[in-house]
């Protein structure tokens, strides 16, 4: 009976050793600078100063339309690599788009992915927005 408890107990430190090492490798890398990555807003139009407009902001898409997202940050920061990746229904990857910038205070940088052959698949959709590579938040989005 002690065997059992003691083996049962070796098992569990195991997997809570397991859970703890695979939960650092993932975590997110630091921000260069001082740089907060803030809202992220999604919509169908974005007007002359290439921000997404007011009345077009939305999560749901016909599946003609040009996704665009924008991704506001604050802080300064040289040469930063900014991706928004959308993944479609199936769980690939359905657009990306990478930007460098290199904000000195607020900054709002906008991205496009129009639909490949002029249709999106219908369905559920998520934009994740990376930093430096490391996931900085998301956005589910969907295209009927």
């Amino acid at each position: 009976m002690t065997t059992s408890i003691l083996q049962r107990s070796r098992a569990v430190v195991a997997v809570l050793a397991t859970v703890l090492l695979c939960a650092s490798c993932t975590s997110t890398p630091p921000l260069p600078g001082d740089l907060k990555v803030g809202e992220i807003t999604t919509g169908r139009m974005i007007g002359p100063d290439g921000q997404i407009t007011e009345e077009s902001r939305t999560t749901l898409f016909w599946t003609t339309d040009t996704f665009y997202a924008s991704v506001a940050t604050d802080g300064s920061a040289q040469n930063v690599p900014i991706t928004a990746r959308w993944s479609g229904p199936d769980g690939k990857v359905a657009a990306e788009v990478t930007k460098t910038i290199s904000p000195s205070g607020s900054t709002t940088t906008t991205f496009e992915a129009p639909p490949k052959d002029g249709r999106w698949a219908a369905g559920d959709y998520k934009v994740d927005v990376l930093v430096n590579g490391g996931s900085q938040g998301s956005k589910d989005i969907n295209a009927r």
